[in-house]
């Protein structure tokens, strides 16, 4: 019966000895006491009441932050978009002017209008 110190031995039963207990407990409630749940004193309330409205007043000022947020978002947007139209407009103003005084259109003009170009009194001015 040992086979690989598998068995084991097991207690032997004597008659007349149950393994039973002879008393079984059983808790049943007491009829006579009643529980009552504690009444909350005025300082509890109170408490209560302002933490809540505390909480409540910090929700509000959450949600009006965060209103207040996406309008100057969109406010940002609207300006930056006018600041990139307004930096086109210099570009292409820019641009015209370098087209217009650009040496070879000056001699066109001279030439027209019977001028001639004179490279000694001509003077490049920049800002």
């Amino acid at each position: 019966m040992a086979q690989n110190g598998l068995a084991r031995e097991l207690p032997r039963e004597t008659p007349g000895v149950s393994t039973t207990p002879v008393h079984k407990t059983v808790a049943t409630p007491n009829p006579a006491l009643k529980t009552q749940r504690v009444p909350f004193s005025a300082f509890e309330k109170v408490l209560c009441v302002t933490f809540s409205m505390i909480i409540f007043g910090l929700a509000l000022a959450l949600v009006s932050t965060n209103i207040a947020v996406g309008n100057a978002q969109s406010q940002l947007q609207t300006v930056q978009s006018k600041i990139s139209k307004v930096q086109a407009s210099n570009t292409s103003a820019s641009q015209q002017i370098s087209e217009l005084s650009s040496r070879t259109r000056l001699n066109k003009v001279a030439k027209r209008y019977g001028l001639s170009l004179n490279n000694s009194s001509i003077r490049n001015v920049y800002k």
